[in-house]
């Protein structure tokens, strides 16, 4: 048995059969996999639900407990006593996994030899999830230098030896966070952590009504356990400085992403507020002063508070942070917060840098083809500045080649009060060879010497063009199309530029007008004022005017009047071929539909025969296409 799924149960009957369904449909075979239902004595119908499955599958395993326990911890400790799996993954009745999960952690781990294995999460209808330790695949993690602290919920892929082993079970004296117990445990004695980020491997889901992560707990019982993960990591076989350095990652974690984050804010009463201050105080003096120092300055400022037992200073300061902006100035290139709850401390100015705690608001209002330029338009300024200050940013736009790292710099075409345009000229960023390939846009600000540069694009106005429309435009080595995308992952502003060689087109003609038509299907083309289409007769090149332009949703349609080119082609001898092309002759265009014929005139002329006799004839000049290619006949 390679795996041994283990779900605790109780009152899930509208959620567990989703969750259920992504496990049968594993892509992994079923007799490699078991999956261990614990139902704790629910009192709904979901006990019958999973009896229901288990008929239908057999690698389903079903525990009925006769005493409900009062959360997951005892289901799951159950559970690993009986599973038969190499490895052991917890997964809650109200969330699920992707398709081929099991397959892929299960080989990954094997392949990696790897104690725990970190999948990564995906947050549905809303729920937060951890991400930062998901930027990349790594199958050997450090748990002091990563961020896999971060993420303390079980769902995570274990082997199995590693937990019986080492007796590592979750708590059940306790009632909250019991899971970030077992796995700080868990961490603690694995020889090797890796981390899978290039599959969604599991589904946690935000659901209507209260869940354990927000319900209310009494203090004692939460830091209760947060002493146990202090105490766990003390008992450890990690070297001092190392066990000092984790409890350091450890509180920055638990101050930005537990119940702690702005506990004097949360407690509604005085008496609340003194009663979570008493039980968090007996938690940080269990940590030693030597983990202060690698911290993040706002935390060690909260330990300030906390060591000096200063309730009221720490109630202060956190509401002083939620209106930090009106505390910070620059300061020699610096953004300094002056709390006034601080004045009775010898901070040092150091301490009050709160740079990293700083980002820029953006908004694109529009972005918008214009003649040979994509015209970018928005908003931006600095979270922790307030206006008066913001007004005093300048603003530098910048493309970073996503391959070489080279940058080009633009300025902006208009600013004022934090509203921006910029005018990125295609050719400019589309210059030489080396310049091939993706550009992400940044934008620069700078305050008084302090500099922040940020990626835009994920908070805009909707895009009026398609998600394929492209520039064309050449320069002195090649022609290139230029399409601003944004990104899957971030959802940021990028260019693409690549070369292009020809583009597809059909024909269309008014014989009153004697305009010509080239349509492109399923493509939103942008070109340059005053664009002109290319005739190459094979002696010489004719230029035409482009008469409009017509961008729709699906199709670009670019027209010229062909009367001039049919004067100056008035003697052609039956056929010869010629070519279409965009403002080059390198920019060609090709016929996309063959043996099509347009008649495009028809005169008549006097011709002379040997005998010096004349008579008049009438002609056509026509526009023909065979094998993408145009033809010129009369």
């Amino acid at each position: 048995m390679k795996i041994s799924i283990v779900i605790p149960v109780y009152n899930s009957e509208d959620l567990i059969s989703e969750c259920l369904d992504s496990l049968v449909n594993q892509t992994m075979p079923k007799e490699d996999y078991e999956i261990i239902c614990v139902d704790d004595k629910s009192t709904d119908s979901s006990l019958d639900i999973l009896n229901q499955y288990k008929k239908k599958y057999d690698n389903i395993v079903v525990v009925e407990r006769t005493v409900n326990s009062g959360g997951p911890g005892a289901p799951r400790n159950d559970a690993i006593k009986i599973a038969q799996g190499e490895y052991i993954l917890f997964v809650d009745s109200d969330d699920y996994i992707g398709n081929e999960a099991l397959l892929r952690w299960y080989n990954f781990s094997k392949e990696n030899q790897s104690d725990i294995t970190l999948g990564k999460l995906k947050g549905i209808n809303g729920r937060g999830v951890p991400k930062s330790m998901f930027k990349e695949t790594n199958p050997d993690v450090d748990l002091v230098d990563s961020k896999i602290v971060f993420t303390l919920g079980p769902q995570k892929l274990f082997k199995a030896s590693l937990l019986k082993e080492n007796q590592i079970t979750f708590p059940t004296h306790i009632k909250a966070a019991e899971d970030q117990v077992f796995t700080m445990n868990a961490y603690l004695k694995a020889k090797k952590i890796s981390v899978s980020a290039d599959y969604d491997y599991y589904y946690l889901v935000k659901r209507d009504g209260e869940h354990m992560s927000v319900a209310y707990v009494p203090p004692e019982n939460f830091y209760g356990a947060m002493e146990d993960i202090i105490s766990a990591i003390k008992a450890s076989e990690l070297e001092e400085a190392r066990k000092i350095k984790l409890m350091a990652v450890f509180l920055n974690r638990h101050f930005d992403f537990s119940r702690t984050k702005n506990v004097t804010i949360k407690m509604k009463t005085d008496e609340e507020r003194a009663e979570w201050f008493k039980y968090l105080s007996s938690f940080i003096h269990a940590v030693p002063e030597e983990a202060d120092q690698f911290v993040l300055p706002h935390i060690k400022l909260r330990l300030l508070f906390i060591r000096n037992n200063d309730l009221q200073g720490l109630t202060q300061f956190e509401r002083e942070e939620q209106d930090i902006k009106k505390f910070c100035t620059v300061n020699n290139g610096e953004l300094i917060a002056r709390y006034p709850s601080l004045e009775r401390y010898p901070i040092s100015e150091e301490l009050l840098k709160v740079n990293y705690k700083n980002k820029l608001e953006h908004y694109l209002q529009n972005i918008e083809f214009s003649d040979n330029s994509l015209n970018i338009q928005g908003t931006i300024k600095h979270k922790l500045v307030n206006d008066e200050t913001n007004n005093n940013q300048s603003l530098t736009g910048v493309f970073v080649h996503r391959d070489t790292k080279a940058e080009k710099y633009i300025s902006p075409a208009s600013y004022e009060n934090s509203t921006f345009t910029f005018e990125c000229k295609f050719d400019e960023l589309a210059s030489a060879e080396e310049d091939l390939g993706v550009w992400d846009f940044f934008i620069e600000s700078s305050i008084d010497g302090y500099k922040l540069r940020a990626r835009i694009g994920n908070k805009r106005a909707a895009y009026k063009y398609s998600t394929n429309t492209v520039y064309l435009g050449h320069n002195a080595l090649f022609v290139y199309s230029a399409r601003p995308y944004f990104t899957m992952n971030y959802d940021n502003l990028s260019i693409d530029i690549k070369k292009h060689a020809y583009t597809e087109a059909e024909l269309s003609y008014e014989t009153e007008s004697k305009d010509l038509s080239f349509i492109f299907k399923d493509k939103q083309i942008c070109l340059p004022n005053e664009s002109k289409i290319i005739v190459n007769t094979g002696q010489s090149e004719i230029s035409l005017p482009v008469k409009r332009i017509d961008l729709e949703p699906n199709c670009t349609k670019l027209t010229v009047n062909m009367q001039s080119l049919l004067e100056q082609l008035a003697h052609v001898k039956k056929e010869r071929l010629i070519d279409f092309a965009i403002n080059t002759s390198q920019n060609k265009i090709s016929a996309k539909v063959d043996n099509q014929a347009i008649i495009l005139d028809t005169k008549s002329v006097e011709r002379k025969s040997m005998l010096f006799f004349s008579k008049t004839v009438e002609v056509q000049y026509k526009l023909l296409t065979s094998k993408s290619k145009f033809y010129f006949q009369y």
